[in-house]
């Protein structure tokens, strides 16, 4: 822009109020024309006489007028990254988007409220859930439904939490979730400007999100095998839940949102290719997995599989093409709860004494690989993940199970 633009908090001495106050606002200066804005919020109005004005504007205030002079700042902040954004500066323009962006700048669940509304206009519904969840939760702990400021979320106030959720029975897997949309929102809150960085309270320095508990789920090569030659009646909902399970098994672990969303185009002569859902919606350079197409994947798909093979058809019928975001992830549950209902009946009478889910099917692919010697990137890179970290923590039920075999070795008199 060739004419810069100023910003500053004025105290409007044209406004008098019955109090005799006059209104605080945002003056914006653009080729030496001046516009007010007001900066009053549902929770804050921001009314003074100049004497307390400047109280308010001293370089070292106490109190309430070091909290207000705080906010004075944030508003700033957030006024001048909106004109930063701005090709061409307009003051109507500023107005629409200071209008937008303002509402109540320092309340976190004002922050909350927008990004599960973007989520629901995206059709993420897992991820409108989660922060729906995170949110509730945070909101009973500091016993609010309306408001709370970012600068009560301190580090002290955040173990404070995590402790009363743990008092709670929940799991260190939960705090996990709720805590990671919290420090997300900061993210988003400072990125924006409305918030300086010394109200991040996550960070090296300070609290650290506990990571969830790695509770074991992987099968060994002779339980699957159980599970493969297990008698169900032919074509009933068992027989189908436990195909499907070892259709997930057998495709590199994936699971069953990538497997309802397979179509007869992702199969070639040799391999079925296909691109992780999860993965395509967070990355622009999503790899895809590609997988053998062994006579058993032939032989489930020809099982199960639509009998329309039409190239945009998918291949199983799980989900339909007109389906919304909301009656697809019902329908993706409603498929993924009868699958573990009839596995855990399976595992029941075939005597495996573990908590066999879905999830269990792509935990023990990764274990079955890495006891035959396959290396991890190997791993990683059939799974689909981006981060060798993320692959090493799906190992971690075979890192112990190992230990405890060498273990044995050292009394082995």
């Amino acid at each position: 822009m060739g004419n810069k633009v100023s910003t500053s908090i004025v105290l409007y001495k044209s406004q008098t109020k019955k109090n005799g106050k006059h209104p605080a606002k945002l003056r914006i200066t653009y080729n030496r024309k001046q516009m007010y804005y007001s900066i009053d919020t549902k929770d804050r109005i921001y009314e003074f006489t100049p004497s307390d004005f400047e109280k308010v504007r001293t370089p070292k205030p106490r109190g309430l007028n070091k909290d207000i002079q705080l906010e004075f700042s944030m508003i700033e902040t957030k006024a001048q990254k909106i004109i930063g954004s701005m090709n061409d500066f307009s003051f109507k323009q500023f107005k629409s988007k200071f209008g937008i962006a303002g509402g109540d700048l320092s309340n976190i669940l004002f922050f909350f409220k927008r990004r599960i509304k973007e989520f629901e206009d995206n059709g993420q519904v897992c991820s409108r859930g989660q922060y729906m969840t995170a949110q509730r939760t945070l909101q009973k702990y500091f016993n609010t439904t309306t408001r709370l400021d970012f600068r009560e979320i301190t580090v002290n106030e955040l173990e404070k939490y995590e402790r009363w959720m743990l008092d709670r029975d929940l799991s260190m897997s939960s705090v996990h979730n709720y805590m990671v949309p919290v420090r997300t929102i900061f993210k988003i809150a400072h990125n924006d400007g409305t918030i300086p960085r010394d109200l991040y309270p996550f960070g090296i320095k300070g609290y650290k999100i506990p990571q969830g508990q790695n509770i074991k789920k992987a099968l060994k090569i002779n339980e699957i095998e159980k599970i493969y030659n297990f008698e169900c009646e032919y074509l009933s909902d068992q027989d189908k839940a436990r195909d499907l399970w070892l259709f997930s098994y057998l495709l590199n672990g994936a699971n069953i949102n990538d497997i309802a969303r397979l179509k007869f185009k992702n199969i070639n002569k040799d391999f079925i290719i296909f691109i992780r859902h999860k993965t395509l919606k967070t990355s622009k350079n999503a790899k895809p997995i590609s997988v053998p197409y062994t006579e058993e994947l032939r032989r489930l798909i020809e099982k199960w599989g639509n009998k329309d093979r039409s190239p945009s058809n998918y291949i199983f019928d799980i989900l339909k093409h007109d389906l919304s975001p909301y009656q697809t992830r019902c329908a993706l549950n409603n498929c993924i709860k009868r699958i573990n209902r009839h596995i855990k009946n399976i595992a029941n009478e075939i005597g495996i004494d573990k908590h066999i889910t879905t999830y269990t099917a792509r935990h023990s692919f990764s274990t079955v690989l890495k006891r035959s010697g396959i290396s991890t990137e190997f791993i990683g890179e059939s799974l689909g993940h981006n981060d060798l970290k993320t692959t090493e923590l799906y190992l971690d039920s075979f890192e112990d199970d190992m230990k405890r075999d060498v273990a044995k070795h050292l009394t082995a008199f």
